[in-house]
């Protein structure tokens, strides 16, 4: 006669088995579930940043009552004049208006943003201060590094050429940066179409420039640096986004990120967010721009001026 004491309790090989299969069921079920909700944080830190950023040229342009001005590449095309132009972006040049004030100090805006290379590492040169971090650049979906060796040959341009218009310091490295400033169709118009042109020939912009209302032109977006090798934030050649190509059109073709220099397609419109880009418009809102836009309302959107309806845009 068997004991109480004597029946061993427990789980068959089957049961177990069971059992496994059914919490493998449940994480495959939940793990999607934990990765949205991850990505939906970082968008909302990726839009944070943005409305930092739309917020100093705000207060920029109540400083100075103009935006602050990329590159000027006027004089690098002439040399009878000083082609020497040191190619500051309007991100360096802004810093002051989100809480960098210190790391703005450092740098000297009478030299080159390529002073000091290739030896400057710390915060005496120009060259060493670009090589500084700011955390409101990068975009918490992309994969980037926050300081990158890859960049395009002439990333620095026009302020790193030598005698010979070669550029200097191929590569870098810089710091990089996620956002960018609209630039509209093409280079350097004149007048400018966008409000950060790649090069300041065309004038000053200001909130007066908006003929066609803050609300209804593109500001500010994202640039991959995980695609695209023109990244720096120091530097007036990195941070402008063309409205010439459709939004993520790269991501398309290209799956794996890659900042091998190719021109053309890798000047537009890249995130690492599914779908589509986060946008900033002039009168500081934040919006996720989808890649399925029409894009001849994407184009009017680039657009300062071009008095045409931006019929069909849903920002989300």
């Amino acid at each position: 006669m068997w004991k109480r004491s004597d029946i061993k309790l427990g789980f068959t090989l089957v049961e177990l088995l069971v059992v496994i299969a059914i919490i493998g069921v449940l994480v495959g079920l939940l793990l999607p579930a934990v990765q949205s909700a991850r990505e939906a944080a970082r968008r909302m830190q990726c839009s944070n940043n943005l409305k930092q950023l739309g917020l100093a040229i705000h207060n920029y342009a109540d400083t100075h009552k103009v935006f602050p001005a990329n590159a000027n590449a006027a004089d690098a095309t002439n040399a009878a004049q000083n082609r020497f132009t040191n190619g500051f972006s309007f991100l360096a040049k802004m810093l002051p208006f989100f809480e960098q004030g210190n790391l703005y100090n450092q740098l000297n805006f009478a030299a080159k943003i390529t002073d000091g290379y290739p030896t400057a590492t710390n915060l005496t040169r120009n060259y060493g201060v670009i090589q500084t971090i700011i955390p409101v650049f990068l975009c918490p979906t992309d994969p980037t590094q926050g300081v990158r060796s890859d960049l395009a040959a002439w990333w620095a341009w026009p302020a790193e050429q030598s005698g010979t218009f070669q550029p200097v310091s191929r590569g870098g490295p810089a710091a990089v940066t996620c956002y960018k400033g609209y630039q509209g169709l093409a280079f350097d118009s004149n007048p400018p179409n966008g409000p950060f042109e790649r090069s300041s020939v065309g004038g000053a912009i200001s909130f007066r420039s908006y003929v066609d209302g803050t609300t209804n032109v593109l500001t500010l977006g994202e640039r991959s640096p995980s695609y695209s090798p023109w990244a720096s934030w120091a530097a007036g050649n990195g941070v402008w986004v063309m409205t010439d190509y459709p939004i993520n059109q790269i991501r398309k073709t290209s799956p794996t990120p890659n900042p091998t220099e190719v021109g053309g397609i890798k000047y537009g419109a890249i995130s690492m967010h599914v779908g589509g880009v986060q946008v900033g418009m002039g009168d500081g809102s934040v919006h996720f721009l989808g890649e399925t836009i029409d894009f001849v309302t994407y184009q009017q959107l680039g657009n300062l001026a071009d008095g045409l309806p931006a019929g069909g845009f849903s920002p989300n």
